[in-house]
Protein backbone atom coordinates (compact mmCIF):
# COMPACT_ATOMS: atom_id res chain seq x y z
CA UNK A 1 0.00 0.00 0.00
CA UNK A 2 0.99 3.48 -0.76
CA UNK A 3 1.79 6.27 2.37
CA UNK A 4 2.53 9.60 2.56
CA UNK A 5 6.13 10.48 2.74
CA UNK A 6 7.47 10.49 6.65
CA UNK A 7 4.18 9.69 7.81
CA UNK A 8 3.00 5.67 9.04
CA UNK A 9 0.96 6.84 11.54
CA UNK A 10 -2.84 5.13 10.81
CA UNK A 11 -4.15 8.82 10.38
CA UNK A 12 -1.58 9.63 7.69
CA UNK A 13 -1.56 6.11 5.77
CA UNK A 14 -5.75 6.37 5.80
CA UNK A 15 -5.47 9.64 4.53
CA UNK A 16 -3.16 8.98 2.23
CA UNK A 17 -4.85 5.89 0.81
CA UNK A 18 -8.55 7.68 0.82
CA UNK A 19 -7.19 10.53 -1.07
CA UNK A 20 -5.43 9.00 -3.57
CA UNK A 21 -8.12 6.49 -4.44
CA UNK A 22 -10.47 9.82 -4.79
CA UNK A 23 -7.97 11.94 -6.74
CA UNK A 24 -8.37 8.66 -9.19
CA UNK A 25 -11.82 8.70 -9.36
CA UNK A 26 -11.75 12.23 -10.21
CA UNK A 27 -9.40 12.23 -12.62
CA UNK A 28 -10.76 9.48 -14.36
CA UNK A 29 -14.04 10.95 -14.11
CA UNK A 30 -12.81 14.46 -15.31
CA UNK A 31 -13.92 15.87 -12.23
CA UNK A 32 -12.12 19.02 -11.55
CA UNK A 33 -9.44 19.10 -8.95
CA UNK A 34 -10.93 19.43 -5.62
CA UNK A 35 -9.70 17.56 -2.45
CA UNK A 36 -12.41 19.61 0.00
CA UNK A 37 -15.18 18.44 -2.12
CA UNK A 38 -14.77 15.11 -1.03
CA UNK A 39 -17.11 13.26 1.62
CA UNK A 40 -14.09 11.42 3.44
CA UNK A 41 -11.58 14.68 3.53
CA UNK A 42 -14.70 16.66 5.03
CA UNK A 43 -15.20 14.50 7.87
CA UNK A 44 -11.42 14.02 8.48
CA UNK A 45 -11.94 10.61 10.74
CA UNK A 46 -12.19 7.71 8.36
CA UNK A 47 -11.50 4.49 10.14
CA UNK A 48 -10.38 6.50 13.59
CA UNK A 49 -10.14 4.11 16.51
CA UNK A 50 -10.07 5.54 20.59
CA UNK A 51 -6.22 4.16 20.40
CA UNK A 52 -5.51 6.54 18.02
CA UNK A 53 -5.50 9.10 20.54
CA UNK A 54 -7.25 12.66 19.88
CA UNK A 55 -9.74 12.57 17.12
CA UNK A 56 -8.57 15.78 16.28
CA UNK A 57 -5.08 15.28 16.15
CA UNK A 58 -6.20 12.55 13.67
CA UNK A 59 -8.35 15.04 11.23
CA UNK A 60 -5.71 17.12 10.86
CA UNK A 61 -3.36 14.29 10.11
CA UNK A 62 -5.42 12.68 7.70
CA UNK A 63 -6.59 15.77 5.58
CA UNK A 64 -2.52 16.34 5.25
CA UNK A 65 -2.33 12.76 3.97
CA UNK A 66 -5.42 12.94 2.25
CA UNK A 67 -4.34 16.32 0.27
CA UNK A 68 -1.27 14.23 -0.66
CA UNK A 69 -2.62 11.68 -1.38
CA UNK A 70 -5.05 13.31 -3.95
CA UNK A 71 -2.73 15.03 -5.37
CA UNK A 72 -0.64 12.05 -6.41
CA UNK A 73 -3.96 10.09 -7.81
CA UNK A 74 -4.99 13.03 -9.49
CA UNK A 75 -1.59 13.39 -11.65
CA UNK A 76 -1.69 9.50 -11.84
CA UNK A 77 0.94 8.45 -9.49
Amino acid sequence: MAVPRGSYSPAGQNGYRDGLGAGRDDARSRRAFDPVRAKRYREGDNDYDNRYGSRDEYKREYRSAFQQGYRDGYGGR
